[in-house]
């Protein structure tokens, strides 16, 4: 009988056979973020288990991911998307902008199909529920570190088919107006989303005006009227 050890990832218990994983001849470098202590130690302990891996560092909020991810220059960065400060959203679109190596996969709770979209959109590779297999987690671990695409969830993969086959009005928006719809819903001045997008004021302005001829309003009171009504925020 095969003997294992077992790692708790919140409430997933992952089983590691001995000879689950198979041997690589160079080191994956890999960084975890997660806001749970408990989580980022079964990651941690899962990966470093894996011959080939190593975790070389972890945070717990975004901020701090950002400054380690660029002193320690990990392959991969294994990353939640809800965490205190920046959220994995903010953390992906930051590393972009600084052109960052760093390839990213998320490991989230969450199976929004906007969240998916978004993290996608500004350069994640691969997007993972929590409640994956161990063995698909270190499988796309390796399989980005060595620039792979399309390591998501089987039910992220399923919602994504049902949206490209029902399009919506709200297709023709782009990722950013989206976003700036919901932070003004949220209660965000232009400043405020400016430095969350890390573009200038007038950036966002532009945005909002290409965005009002989109929906045929003419303020963004009016447009966030409409996407509210719509279910789109």
């Amino acid at each position: 009988m095969k003997t294992g050890q077992a790692y708790f990832i919140e409430e997933s218990c992952f089983i590691i056979e001995d000879d689950l994983v198979m041997k690589t001849t160079e080191e994956t470098r890999v960084f975890v973020a997660d806001d749970h202590a408990a989580v980022r130690e079964g990651i941690r302990n899962l990966l470093n288990r894996a011959p080939g891996i190593v975790v070389v560092g972890e945070a717990s909020n975004g901020l701090e991911t950002i400054q380690q991810v660029g002193k320690l220059d990990p392959d991969v960065l294994v990353l939640d998307v809800e965490m205190p400060g920046l959220t994995g959203i903010d953390v992906t679109r930051r590393l972009r902008q600084t052109d960052s190596s760093v390839r990213v996969l998320i490991l989230s709770a969450y199976d929004d199909q906007e969240y998916v979209l978004e993290l996608l959109e500004n350069g994640a590779s691969g997007y993972l529920v929590k409640g994956e297999s161990p063995e698909r987690i270190v499988e796309a671990v390796r399989g980005i570190a060595n620039d792979e695409k399309g390591w998501i969830s089987p039910q992220i993969a399923e919602k994504l088919d049902r949206m490209k086959k029902t399009p919506s009005r709200d297709s023709t928006l782009t990722f950013v107006e989206m976003d700036i719809l919901r932070s003004l819903r949220a209660g965000f001045s232009f400043e405020e989303i400016a430095r969350r997008l890390g573009v200038p004021a007038s950036k966002v302005d532009d945005q909002v005006k290409i965005l009002l001829l989109k929906l045929g309003t003419r303020s963004w009171q009016e447009a966030l009227e409409v996407a509210t009504r719509a279910g789109w925020v």
